[in-house]
């Protein structure tokens, strides 16, 4: 597993564990509109911010292999190398 895939499965992660955070306020939310509405607001930012982490990332990866001149292809190889190695 390379190097970028570790850190996406670790985003995917994170984003479930905010919504079985989320899940238990629920109940007590739902008494409260401003809780509620709190609540929701807290998910919904805390996955963009992962999402827009993780699209930083894949950018950065890209043009690191665009300098190096070797595309997208290349880039998934040397990040099993780079992990094999490691």
């Amino acid at each position: 597993m390379t190097a970028h895939q570790i850190k996406s499965n670790g985003y995917l992660l994170s984003i479930l564990s905010v919504f079985l955070l989320a899940i238990p306020s629920l109940k007590s939310a739902k008494e409260q509109p401003l809780l509620l509405a709190c609540l929701i607001a807290g998910a919904a930012t805390s996955i963009l911010g992962m999402v827009l982490r993780w699209i930083a990332d894949k950018k950065t990866q890209r043009k690191i292999a665009d300098a190096q001149g070797k595309g997208d292809a290349a880039l998934h190889e040397n990040g099993r190398a780079a992990s094999a190695g490691r």
